[in-house]
């Protein structure tokens, strides 16, 4: 089980490089209390031009402990004034994920993050398609992983992402496997299952 925390941030008209710098600090600020953190910026989709901080956990003890720690931070709690005193961005989270398959890649740096509407009842059944899906993933320079919610807005969802190491390679991925018959078919065997609601691209920062 691989715990996932997620925060994303809408910089306001003006504010996107204070935003990126107040992620940067938030990340550091995880960092040093144990956690893996990394921050990304949406190229693609409708949170385009928003930043996402992940921090990754091996379960929810561990996820809460470093909460506890960082939190009390004196740097974090400044920033966190300062962010209170002048704000630069509309923020959602965190949000927080189980993974159901698969495992985040910290040696890809575009993601294609793609989320379902889906019924809890239907999980299972989606869960076994997805590793017909990794059969397929598994032959390319790309990785997958799988989440669902435990602390969201919206709780019936489940996210599929996608790595890859660049923007050029997902497409030349996208082209030759995405839209291969195979593929398309495990994507229709998938609406059975679930809605795709949205579709988003990210780079890592």
């Amino acid at each position: 089980m691989t715990i996932v925390s997620r925060r994303i941030a809408k910089p306001l008209p003006g504010k996107t490089d204070v935003v990126l710098s107040r992620v940067t600090r938030f990340k550091d600020l995880v960092i040093k209390a144990g956690a893996k953190a990394r921050a990304a910026k949406f190229v693609g989709g409708s949170l385009n031009g928003s930043i996402q901080l992940t921090t990754i956990f091996e379960n929810m003890t561990e996820a809460t402990k470093s909460f506890e720690a960082y939190s009390k931070d004196p740097e974090m709690i400044s920033l966190m004034k300062e962010r209170e005193d002048n704000p630069a961005a509309t923020l959602i989270g965190p949000e927080i994920y189980t993974s159901v398959y698969g495992s985040p890649s910290p040696d890809h740096n575009v993601l294609l993050l793609r989320e379902y509407e889906m019924n809890r009842k239907s999980m299972p059944k989606a869960i076994e398609l997805l590793s017909k899906v990794d059969e397929i993933v598994q032959k390319e320079d790309s990785k997958m992983l799988a989440l669902r919610p435990i602390i969201a807005d919206k709780m019936d969802a489940l996210f599929v992402v996608y790595y890859y190491s660049s923007i050029a390679s997902m497409g030349e991925i996208v082209d030759r496997v995405g839209m291969s018959e195979e593929f398309q078919k495990l994507v229709n065997e998938a609406n059975e299952y679930g809605t795709l609601t949205s579709s988003n691209v990210l780079m890592n920062i």
